[in-house]
């Protein structure tokens, strides 16, 4: 079976929602088809639906532009609250009918002589494949797909339930057992805060110390927005101003160095001030802060507090059937393991084959050092754009922001490429080059690479390489959308052929 539509979307969360709307209001077309190996839309708040799971971005900004919304339960939206969301936008512009979920992507490959892609995919239930053909592919499978998992010895032996928070059993119960949480990112955070009242016993195994700060509550600006609907777009203005203002917690130079200085010694104190002593020494940072994403307390705080919740910084080296031990040789009880460690940034951006009109599979041609001209095309990978890209994330605001602005700038570029009076779209080696060697400059100034860490931002897609969060303010990245180098793009019309 060969299927067609001139433009594909791969993914069905906030990139493959904004992208298939913008094709519809902006574009006027509905001439386009989604696919999605998993079961709803949704995207990462589909898969992520651990207790606790929830935004830390503020919920007014963290909806997309074409359809904000004032009448949130709780200023950072839950992952049910979100998922409800996107379902519900999907409902308004019709979206289902144009989506095919449990269906994996398994292969995409330039077609020259036909100036179009071939996507080989396979039915997730039945294993029964199938091809789609497309002059557009829009890439919205995002770069938090692939768990990490936790390893160790004995890991085998290990007789209860072992879930990563992306991969959540509904049906274990954790109430009144002994838990182990592994790691102390967001997602251990949240889950620790979330359970911590109805577990028998919570032990969080860290590596590294986080900066934490509590969380703003953003009522006046939230009460604002519900008093007076029409203001909502200025609302949403004043909170993308005040979480740009935190990107000089990013930033090289005096000023950031000095904004720097004066915020770590404020969320120190509060450090201190929240949590329990025995913590200070191990829990606060030693590097600077802004070399990781700042996490923002949801209860956290808290439930270190109680007490059947332990921090230990002493590293698991094996475990038992029902135990883990740490190098100090102690033994902790465990009935289920909560792998909290995060995602596979470089397997989750290389995770598709792609090959382009080179031949050359796109992990190959990045060879670990993955970039996106703009955060959204590679050279000799034509007529593809990637949505919330290589260098797309950023440590202080919405990734919603940042679709938005990749689709602007596909606008401002390709149109005549999805209108369908053009046929080949790409962008110049040459300014590929420059783009991914000018990342890399400006990536070395940033706290994430200066700061002391091992951060993930820059371990993610090759040592020393940035391929993942973007080196500048959004307000360059919303300049750039709307005024591209166009002299940096080879456009062929029907007529050329």
């Amino acid at each position: 079976m060969n299927r067609h539509t001139h433009a594909l979307i791969v993914g069905a969360g906030f990139s493959g929602l904004a992208s298939a709307i913008k094709l519809q209001t902006d574009w006027n077309t509905t001439d386009y088809q989604i696919y999605d190996r998993d079961s709803e839309f949704g995207g990462t708040w589909q898969q992520n639906t651990y207790p606790g799971a929830a935004s830390d971005i503020p919920a007014l900004w963290y909806c997309l532009a074409s359809d904000p919304k004032v009448d949130w339960k709780e200023p950072y939206p839950s992952q049910e609250e979100l998922r409800q969301y996107i379902k519900d936008v999907a409902e308004k512009y019709n979206l289902r009918k144009r989506a095919t979920f449990g269906a994996e992507i398994e292969k995409v490959e330039w077609l020259a002589d036909q100036q179009m892609w071939k996507a080989s995919i396979k039915d997730v239930a039945t294993g029964n494949k199938y091809t789609h053909t497309s002059r557009v592919v829009f890439m919205g499978k995002g770069c938090l797909v692939v768990p990490n998992k936790f390893k160790t010895a004995g890991i085998e032996d290990f007789k209860g339930p072992i879930m990563h928070t992306a991969q959540w059993d509904h049906s274990v119960d954790y109430k009144g057992k002994n838990v182990v949480v592994i790691g102390n990112g967001c997602s251990a955070v949240q889950v620790c805060a979330a359970i911590a009242p109805e577990v028998g016993s919570l032990t969080q195994f860290a590596r590294t110390p986080q900066w934490m700060v509590p969380r703003p509550e953003w009522k006046w600006l939230k009460t604002m927005g519900e008093t007076f609907p029409f203001m909502l777009g200025f609302v949403r203005f004043l909170m993308f101003l005040t979480l740009e203002a935190n990107f000089s917690l990013f930033r090289g130079g005096w000023y950031a160095r000095a904004d720097r200085a004066v915020r770590t010694w404020v969320s120190t104190m509060l450090l201190k001030w929240h949590l329990p002593k025995k913590y200070h020494e191990n829990s606060i940072p030693k590097y600077e802060l802004g070399c990781k994403r700042i996490i923002y307390d949801c209860g956290y705080w808290k439930a270190l507090h109680q007490k059947n919740v332990e921090l230990t910084y002493d590293p698991i080296v094996r475990m038992t059937s029902n135990s883990v031990i740490t190098k100090s040789g102690q033994e902790w009880p465990a009935d289920i393991v909560i792998d909290a460690t995060g995602f596979n940034v470089a397997a989750s951006m290389g995770g598709l084959e792609i090959v382009g009109e080179t031949g050359e599979n796109l992990v190959d041609f990045w060879n670990g050092k993955v970039s996106a001209y703009e955060t959204v095309m590679v050279a000799n990978y034509p007529n593809m754009f990637f949505l919330f890209g290589p260098n797309a994330t950023t440590g202080h605001n919405s990734v919603i922001f940042a679709i938005e602005n990749a689709l602007k700038w596909i606008e401002n570029v390709a149109s005549d490429l999805v209108t369908g009076s053009a046929t080949y779209v790409t962008v110049k080696n040459e300014a590929y080059d420059s783009w991914t060697q000018k990342v890399h400059e400006a990536s070395k100034k940033m706290a994430f690479s200066t700061g002391g860490c091992v951060s993930w931002y820059m371990s993610a897609s090759g040592a020393g390489h940035n391929g993942v969060t973007y080196p500048w303010t959004q307000f360059t990245a919303w300049w750039r959308a709307r005024f591209p180098v166009k002299s940096d793009m080879i456009v062929k019309s029907k007529k050329d052929e």
